[in-house]
C-alpha cells in the first residue's frame, strides 16, 4: 500500500464475486452488516504504523451495528503523511451454496432493492456483463478523504474517490455512497493500473487520505457494505427515509441578478417565480459626485422592490475616477471606499438590504490590472469596519468569488473579520451539472470551519446557466427551442441543488439576457430574453416554487442507486417528491407505487406516462436531458 500514500480500511473480498452477482437477479448482494457478534472475526488491522488489537471494533453503525475503525496518524507539517490504517477482511474458506444456507436470508435495504448474502452457485463474470458498485454506508471526520480501492485479478489496484453528495452536505455524517468500478479512477491509484478493472474482482477497500499536513486521530465508521448493479431501478415511495434537512437557515433566500435599475415587467415576473430579492451593482461612481452621495436612482429600485414584498443585495463596486480610478489600493482611496460604504449603510439602514464588498475580486476582468488578494483584504477589512459604522446590525458578504476560489479566499480572508463578516460569498459556476457542487463545498465548508468557526455563512450570490453554453459544449445557438429547454432544465436542477446542499441564501444568474447575440454565452444567461419575453427557464422556475409552495421540505431521499436524486415535500395533505438523474446519457427506471397517486407531472407541468406494473405499481424512465419528475400522493 505504500504506492498509495494513505490512511486505508481495506475491505478484502476474494475472488468470488463474479460468481455471486452473476447467479442471481437481485441487484444487491450484502458483504456484511456487522450485526453478528462474531462479524470481526475474519477481520485484521495494520498500519498506523503499529496496529493495535483494539483499532476495530462493533460500534453504532446506520442500522444497528457497524465497524468502527480508530486511527492515530502521525503526519507533520512539513512532510507528506505516509501512515495508514487498514482494516483487512479474508472470506471463509468454503462458502455456503445459497444466501438460506449463510443464515442470513434475503432482506430489504430502504429503497434500493433486494440484497443477499454471498454464495457461490454460479461461475461467471459478471464484469465483463454488468455495471458492477459498491454500496456502502460511511461516516468519517472532515479532515480525511475517502476512496474506494478495488484489486483485480491482475494484481492492478484502482482508486476511486467517494465525492460528496447533494444528499449528504453535513460533513460527519452518515453518508450513502454507491462508487461504480467502471468508472475511471483516481490517476494516481498505482500498482500499474490501466484504469478499468480486468478479470475477477480480489480486493475492495476504502480508501481514507488526510486532507491536512498534521498528526491527526478519529474513528471511521462503516456499515452495510454490499455489492450491487449500479443501473438498478430505484424504487420510491411517499414515506422512503430521508436526510435531516438544513438547519435553521432553511429555506433559503433566493434572488435573481438584475442589470437595470428600472425593469417594473422583469421584476413582476421574478416575484411571481418566487424570487424574494434581486442583487445588483450599486456603482460608487454613481453615487459620490464631489464628494457627496446620491442615492436617488437606487432609492427607486428599493421602492420597486419594497411594493412587490422583495429586498435587494447590494454589490458595492468598482472603482472611482476621483478614488483610483479602477481599484482603490491607496490608504486615502481605501478609506473613500469605505465612506461610501458607511453611507450606503446609514441611508438603507432599517430596510431589506444586504450588501456584498465587490464582485469577483479574483479575477483580472473585475481587480485590474491582476487579482491581488492582500489589496482586496485590505478594502475588505475598511468596508466591513465602515458599514458597521452606519449600520451595526447589517448583513454582509465578502465578494463573491468565482468557481469558489479556496487559494484566493484563503489569502484574502483573515479569521478576525468573523465578528463583522456575515457571509463568504462564491459563485459556484461550473462546466458540468449543479449537482457536481458536492466535493467542492464540502472542502470549502471544511476550510471554513476551520478558520472561522461557525459564525460566517456560506452565501452563492451569483450561479446560472447560459443557454449558448449550457455544459461542455461550445458555444451554440442560444436562442434554439432545444438550448433554451436545456437551460430550463439546468436551472430547475440548480434550485433543487441549492436547496439539498442548505445554502441559506442564492443568487440565479440573470433575469434578463444581456444582449441579443445567439452564441455569445454572457448574452444568454437570462430567464428572459433581451425584449423580456419569458425562456423556458423561467416557465420551469415558476412551475418548481408553485410546486413546493405551501409545503414543508423533508429533506433528500437517503439511500438511491447511483446518479438518481430524490426529494420529499410534506403538505397538509399530500407529499410531493421530486426525482431527477444527473446521469448525461440512457434513462433511469423509477418504480412506484400508484395507490393515492394524485399526480406525475414534468418540470412544465405536463402530465407524464408511465407503464402499469402488477399489484398496483408504475414505472417512469427518467432522462438528465428531459428534467425532474413530480410525483405527488395523497396522505
Amino acid at each position: 500500500m505504500g504506492q498509495l500514500r494513505a490512511s486505508v480500511i481495506t475491505v478484502a473480498l476474494a475472488a468470488l464475486w463474479p460468481a455471486v452477482l452473476a447467479a442471481a437477479n437481485q441487484p444487491a448482494y450484502l458483504i456484511d452488516d456487522f450485526e453478528n457478534p462474531a462479524a470481526l472475526e475474519s477481520w485484521r488491522v495494520y498500519g498506523m504504523p503499529a496496529p493495535r488489537s483494539d483499532a476495530l471494533a462493533l460500534g453504532a453503525g446506520h442500522r444497528g451495528h457497524g465497524a468502527v475503525l480508530t486511527y492515530q496518524l502521525p503526519c507533520d507539517r512539513q512532510t507528506e503523511c505516509g501512515a495508514y490504517a487498514e482494516a483487512l477482511w479474508t472470506p471463509p474458506s468454503s462458502l455456503p451454496e445459497s444466501a438460506q444456507a449463510a443464515g442470513r436470508g434475503v432482506k430489504r435495504r430502504g429503497n434500493v432493492g433486494e440484497v443477499a448474502a454471498p454464495g457461490e452457485s454460479v461461475v461467471r463474470d459478471f464484469l465483463q456483463r454488468r455495471d458492477p458498485a459498491i454500496s456502502l454506508w460511511i461516516r468519517s471526520p472532515p479532515e480525511v478523504e475517502i476512496s474506494v480501492v478495488a484489486k483485480d485479478l491482475n494484481g492492478q489496484m484502482l482508486r476511486f474517490p467517494i465525492r460528496a453528495t447533494i444528499e449528504h452536505f453535513n460533513a460527519g455524517g452518515w453518508q450513502y455512497v454507491v462508487v461504480p468500478l467502471s468508472a475511471k479512477p483516481s490517476a494516481d491509484s498505482g500498482n500499474g493500473a490501466t484504469g478499468r478493472i480486468k478479470g475477477r474482482l480480489v480486493e475492495v477497500g476504502i480508501l481514507v487520505q488526510a486532507r491536512v499536513r498534521a498528526a491527526i486521530q478519529g474513528s471511521v465508521s462503516f456499515d452495510d457494505i454490499e455489492l450491487r448493479d449500479s443501473s438498478e431501478s430505484f424504487h420510491i415511495n411517499a414515506t422512503a427515509q430521508t436526510t435531516l434537512p438544513p438547519p435553521e437557515s432553511f429555506p433559503p433566500s433566493l434572488g435573481v441578478n438584475i442589470h437595470l435599475l428600472r425593469d417594473d415587467h422583469a421584476l413582476d415576473l421574478a416575484r411571481a417565480a418566487g424570487f424574494g430579492f434581486v442583487r445588483m451593482d450599486m456603482l460608487w461612481a454613481n453615487i459620490e459626485r464631489a464628494g457627496r452621495y446620491r442615492f436617488r436612482q437606487y432609492d427607486a429600485l428599493l421602492s420597486a422592490l419594497e411594493a412587490r414584498g422583495m429586498g435587494v443585495l447590494w454589490i458595492l463596486d468598482y472603482g472611482h475616477p476621483d478614488h483610483g480610478d479602477s481599484v482603490p489600493r491607496t490608504p486615502q482611496d481605501i478609506a473613500a471606499f469605505g465612506q461610501f460604504a458607511e453611507a450606503a449603510a446609514v441611508h438603507f439602514k432599517g430596510r431589506d438590504v444586504r450588501y456584498e464588498v465587490w464582485n469577483e475580486p479574483d479575477l483580472s476582468e473585475f481587480w485590474v490590472p491582476a487579482p491581488n488578494a492582500s489589496e482586496y483584504a485590505a478594502l475588505l477589512r475598511e468596508a466591513i469596519a465602515a458599514i458597521r459604522r452606519g449600520d451595526p446590525s447589517a448583513k454582509i458578504s465578502s465578494g463573491g468569488v468565482s468557481r469558489m476560489d479556496l487559494a484566493f479566499l484563503s489569502s484574502a480572508l483573515d479569521p478576525n473579520l468573523a465578528a463583522g463578516l456575515t457571509a463568504i460569498a462564491v459563485h459556484p459556476y461550473r462546466k458540468t451539472v449543479p449537482e457536481s457542487i458536492g466535493p467542492d463545498l464540502e472542502i470549502l465548508r471544511y476550510w471554513a470551519a476551520l478558520r472561522f468557526g461557525d459564525r460566517v455563512e456560506i452565501w452563492d450570490t451569483e450561479w446560472g446557466y447560459s443557454s449558448a453554453d449550457a455544459i461542455n459544449d461550445a458555444p451554440s445557438n442560444g436562442h434554439s427551442d432545444g438550448a433554451r429547454r436545456r437551460q430550463a432544465v439546468l436551472a430547475v436542477r440548480e434550485m433543487l441543488t441549492v436547496w439539498a446542499v442548505g445554502f441559506p441564501l442564492a443568487v440565479w444568474y440573470d433575469l434578463r439576457d444581456d444582449g441579443t447575440g445567439a452564441e455569445n454565452p454572457e448574452h444568454n444567461y437570462g430567464l428572459l430574453d433581451s425584449s423580456g419575453n419569458e425562456k423556458p427557464a423561467m416557465k420551469s422556475m415558476r412551475a418548481l416554487t408553485a410546486a413546493v409552495a405551501g409545503r414543508k421540505y423533508a429533506g433528500m431521499i437517503a439511500e438511491t442507486p447511483l446518479g438518481i436524486h430524490a426529494m420529499r415535500w410534506d403538505g397538509s395533505a399530500d407529499t410531493l417528491l421530486i426525482v431527477w438523474t444527473d446521469q448525461p446519457s440512457g434513462r433511469r427506471t423509477v418504480e412506484f407505487t400508484k395507490h393515492d397517486l394524485m399526480s406525475a407531472t414534468d418540470t412544465t407541468g405536463e402530465a407524464v406516462r408511465w407503464k402499469d406494473l402488477p399489484s398496483g405499481q408504475a414505472r417512469i424512465e427518467i432522462e438528465d436531458a428531459a428534467g425532474p419528475i413530480y410525483l405527488r400522493w395523497a396522505k
